[in-house]
């Protein structure tokens, strides 16, 4: 039988395979009469042995019996020194195993081929002849080619199988996490993996989904063989076995059970089950410490991707219900700007930093958030319904009655805070006769509406990058003057700053490149006169144009680290100014990195405003990764180096007679607040949630001491 034949009847087994060891004992059989042996037999690792998985020419009571050390007997032999091995007169050799009652004393030559990945190996394809053999480099190359498809099988035998400690359990648990938004929240757990959101299990028909599912396998199944053909036909054998190995493991009766499972038992959506199943193989192949078994978990992720194309996962948009508390490995801005915040009751996240995007976006909103769960992805997978105390940083899985009754009464005790626009309006003068004045910092139009509800004096910062993160559509300038329009509704009269895009670190959207290191990396400022100089002269086109009818419009410029940046911004702004004969708008510099610090006095004239990211300028000052929920326990703002730091940022600014504003979380902790105002400032942009509080905050203590 030719090499190529021999191959591909060994894929067509492994095709049409039900499980891992049907599969093994048929292509023992079938690869014996093939190669013309006696015997062939499988031996692969279980623990520190190699264990008799199937064999065809010995007796089949010796599969699961008979198990061999590492350096035991010919086929240990093979095994420890990791090479073809070829034995005439097997019987005669020192290293020789006798094992009664198998059959085995006819055989007089011994062949083993190792199994193996680059750098691992997993087991022994043993061949064994009654007559002595000759060995050629023919039948070496043959052996060693069949040994290869059969290390691909058990690879996916070792991957895919069931991992015990992946058992569900119903009761109710309570894992200890890291606060990041105080509240309680109580609802319905609804996950989010690679910005995909699960459908809540009422909106579920099992049945549909499964076909849903059976589809999509079966295009991706044409997909596949038709890339194949084309691989052949122009000769890529290369690429013609990478998805030859896609269409295994999509085949994979262990994978394609699996994301079943999560459909009709447990009631997930196709897509979801799809992403949840590769995801979990994704990370089981990475944690592996060998360099052909991490770069296996690109091919899931490739045939996940094309399974979600054909469920229509990737342009899909999915409805929460009211009281959805979402889980995450960590939620970036793109995938929290898809979401509708108003039917979301709390956040649990495994890896996110007390400033993260999902801690300042939970604050803003005043929606209790969680983070710093393990393994949260297997611990949801049970959950039918969840407790979020964001005071304690505790999250309850499947909670009893009784602990249901204990929180409600620990919401009614909690909820004692007055709020609401009378406080919210009242002004906030000090004793040496200035004034607190509070804008809003905002990321949709309903918060520049709820901004206007509370009263705040103008808007502080737009962040118009979560805008773009939003957009299905091209983020157009004519998009843009008609979303800028309906922030400009509610503040006519008062300023409302307009952040450039802030695009890179946490929020990027699906056409930025990924970077060891984006909060160090092409972001802000610096993206926007390189790769995106063409959206940066977009959006000073709309805010321009926009200024002719909103002349209260100023314009922030994010993660200057030179001024040289800021001026060349600005001169592009000056240039579209003069091309559309319109007038440009105040800019100002939002002071992020330490280094721009000491050359404020350069931008004299040229910046109307400072705008202190408090979240950053810590991030940078400390060098603490504000996203890392393992530094957490050191990040805290009210540090007196920087404490002192912001003094001087203040102190540079009044000598050039510029005004500055505090941005970030910083500002929305009454107590800091305090500190802030006796350190001379006076202006700050918090959430528009966060007014009524701090007034309220401010009014009975600083004003009545």
């Amino acid at each position: 039988m030719k090499k190529i034949e021999l191959l591909l009847g060994i894929s067509d087994i492994i095709l049409n395979s039900d499980d891992t060891n049907t599969t093994l004992s048929n292509i023992a059989a079938y690869v014996k009469d093939a190669i013309g042996s006696d015997v062939c037999s499988i031996y692969l690792k279980n623990g520190r042995r190699l264990a008799l998985a199937a064999t065809e020419g010995l007796s089949e009571n010796a599969v699961g019996s008979i198990s061999l050390g590492f350096d035991e007997g010919l086929t240990g032999l093979t095994f420890s020194e990791n090479r073809y091995t070829f034995i005439r007169n097997a019987k005669n050799h020192e290293k020789f195993h006798y094992f009664p009652g198998i059959n085995e004393e006819p055989y007089q030559t011994f062949i083993g081929v190792p199994l193996k990945s680059r750098e691992h190996e997993f087991g022994v394809l043993v061949f064994q002849f009654r007559k002595n053999k000759i060995n050629t480099d023919t039948l070496q190359k043959l052996l060693t080619a069949v040994a290869a498809q059969v290390s691909g099988l058990v690879l996916r035998h070792y991957l895919f199988q069931q991992d015990e400690s992946e058992k569900l359990d119903y009761s109710e648990r309570t894992e200890k996490g890291i606060p990041l938004s105080s509240g309680i929240a109580m609802g319905e757990p609804v996950m989010v993996l690679s910005k995909l959101v699960e459908k809540t299990h009422d909106n579920i028909s099992p049945e549909e989904e499964l076909i849903e599912f059976k589809n999509a396998v079966e295009k991706t199944t044409n997909d596949l063989k038709e890339l194949i053909n084309k691989m052949e036909v122009s000769s890529q054998e290369i690429a013609s076995g990478i998805f030859e190995t896609h269409l295994m493991m999509l085949n994979d009766i262990s994978f394609k059970r699996d994301i079943e499972t999560h459909i009709a038992e447990r009631r997930k959506s196709a897509s979801f089950s799809v992403r949840h199943v590769a995801d979990k193989y994704i990370r089981r192949f990475r944690s592996i410490n060998d360099t052909y078994l991490k770069e296996r978990a690109q091919d899931i992720e490739d045939i996940a991707t094309r399974l979600l194309e054909h469920l229509g996962a990737v342009s899909k948009e999915t409805n929460l219900t009211d009281n959805s508390v979402i889980f995450a490995n960590r939620l970036t801005p793109g995938e929290t700007a898809t979401l509708d915040l108003e039917r979301v009751s709390g956040f649990v996240t495994e890896k996110d930093g007390v400033t993260s995007h999902t801690a300042i976006l939970a604050k803003s909103r005043k929606i209790p958030a969680v983070t710093g769960i393990t393994n949260i992805h297997h611990k949801l997978e049970s959950a039918q319904s969840v407790i979020v105390d964001g005071y304690d940083g505790v999250v309850i899985f499947n909670p009893s009655q009784e602990t249901i009754e204990k929180y409600k009464t620990k919401m009614t005790a909690k909820h004692t805070q007055p709020e609401g626009r009378d406080i919210a309006c009242q002004l906030v003068p000090l004793k040496d006769g200035s004034m607190v004045h509070f804008y809003a910092n905002i990321s949709s139009v309903l918060d520049s509406e709820k901004a206007g509800q509370f009263c705040a004096e103008g808007i502080g910062l737009v962040r118009t990058e979560i805008f773009y993160l939003r957009q299905d559509v091209p983020f157009t300038i004519e998009n843009q003057i008609e979303i800028y329009r309906e922030i400009m509704r509610a503040f006519t009269d008062k300023h409302v700053v307009f952040r450039l895009l802030d695009i890179g670190s946490d929020k990027k959207s699906a056409y930025e490149a990924d970077e060891d290191n984006p909060a160090l990396g092409n972001r802000g400022v610096r993206l926007l006169l390189t790769d995106y100089k063409h959206m940066l002269d977009d959006q000073l086109k709309a805010l321009i144009t926009l200024h002719k009818t909103y002349p209260n419009i100023k314009i922030l410029v994010p993660f200057i680290a030179d001024v040289e940046e800021f001026f060349k911004v600005k001169n592009r702004a000056k240039e579209i100014a003069a091309e559309l004969e319109l007038p440009l708008p105040d800019f100002g510099v939002m002071l992020e990195i330490p280094s721009v610090i000491y050359q404020i006095e350069q931008m004299e004239g040229e910046c109307s405003f400072f705008s202190i990211g408090t979240n950053d300028m810590f991030q940078y000052f400390f060098a603490l990764d504000r996203g890392n929920p393992m530094v957490s326990s050191l990040y805290k703002l009210d540090n007196p180096a920087f404490l002192s730091l912001l003094r001087r940022i203040l102190e540079r600014a009044k000598s050039i007679n510029t005004p500055v504003e505090i941005c970030g979380e910083m500002a929305a902790d009454p107590e800091i607040l305090v500190k802030l105002i006796e350190i001379g400032y006076r202006d700050f942009s918090v959430s528009p949630y966060a007014i009524s509080e701090l007034k309220h905050h401010l009014l009975n203590t600083v004003i009545n001491t």
